[in-house]
C-alpha cells in the first residue's frame, strides 16, 4: 500500500498564508482573463465587421446569379447543371418537411399509431435516482457515492484590499 505524502505545511498560520497566496493568484488570473476577454472581443469586432462586409457582397452576388438563373430557367430543361469556367450552377430537387403545429402533428401521429415517426430521447434523471431506496438502486445497478469534499475558499475581498 502506498504511503500518503506528508504535507509541507506545519501550522494553521502557514495554511492561512497559503490561502492568501492562493487568493492573490486567483485575482491575478481573473485580471488576465479579463484582459484576454477584452482583447478577444476587440479582435472579434474587427473581424466580424470585415467578415460582414464580405458576407454582404457574397449574398448580393448569389442573389444576382439566382435572379439570372430564374430568368433563364429554360436553359436547364435538358441538363440540370451548367459547368462554367469558374464553377457549376445546378438545380437540384430537394425535400423539406414543413410543420406549422408540431404539438398537433405529434398527437395525430400517436392517434394514427405512427409512433415510428417520433423520436423519443430517454435519459436518467439523477436527482430522482437520489430519492430511491438502496434496494431499488441495487436492482437497477446504480449506486449513490457520497464523498467528503474539502472546500478551499480564499477571502478574495480581504486579499484584494491588501493588494491596493
Amino acid at each position: 500500500m502506498a504511503k500518503k505524502k506528508e504535507s509541507i505545511l506545519k501550522s494553521w498560520d502557514e495554511v492561512d498564508n497559503n490561502l492568501k497566496r492562493l487568493g492573490e493568484i486567483e485575482i491575478q488570473k481573473t485580471k488576465l482573463d479579463g484582459e484576454l476577454t477584452i482583447k478577444t472581443n476587440e479582435l472579434k469586432e474587427q473581424y466580424t465587421s470585415q467578415g460582414n462586409a464580405l458576407k454582404k457582397e457574397a449574398d448580393e452576388i448569389k442573389k444576382e446569379i439566382t435572379r439570372f438563373c430564374e430568368q433563364n430557367k429554360s436553359g436547364f430543361l435538358d441538363k440540370r447543371n451548367k459547368k462554367l469556367n469558374f464553377g457549376v450552377i445546378a438545380y437540384r430537387i430537394s425535400e423539406k418537411v414543413s410543420c406549422s403545429n408540431v404539438i398537433a402533428a405529434v398527437k395525430s401521429l400517436k392517434a394514427l399509431g405512427l409512433n415510428f415517426c417520433l423520436r423519443v430521447k430517454e435519459e436518467i434523471d439523477k436527482d430522482k435516482l437520489k430519492e430511491l431506496d438502496v434496494n431499488t438502486l441495487t436492482k437497477i445497478g446504480v449506486s449513490i457515492i457520497k464523498e467528503d469534499k474539502l472546500s478551499i475558499e480564499p477571502n478574495m475581498v480581504k486579499i484584494a484590499a491588501l493588494g491596493k
